[in-house]
């Protein structure tokens, strides 16, 4: 919520396509523009680090039963 803070000028997060596109946030493109060859290239890109990303949360709470109902906001920096 507070990305001002959270993020250096240069940071940015990879979100999947429900979230808008933002100056911090870098999401997959959507139609008609998803049909260009090198948007197509980009999209499998981002899919393949969401993939990534979700396995590694799933190898994290296989281990680590705490965390498996764990929720939390991350608000600012102190949150985080």
């Amino acid at each position: 919520m507070e990305h001002e803070e959270s993020f250096e000028e240069r940071e940015w997060i990879w979100a999947d396509s429900a979230y808008p596109l933002q100056t911090w946030v870098v999401t997959p493109y959507k139609k008609p523009e998803h049909y260009e060859p090198d948007n197509l290239v980009f999209n499998k890109q981002v899919s393949n680090l969401c993939i990534c990303s979700e396995h590694a949360i799933g190898f994290l709470k296989g281990h680590f039963h705490s965390l498996k109902n764990l929720r939390l906001t991350i608000m600012d920096m102190d949150s985080h």
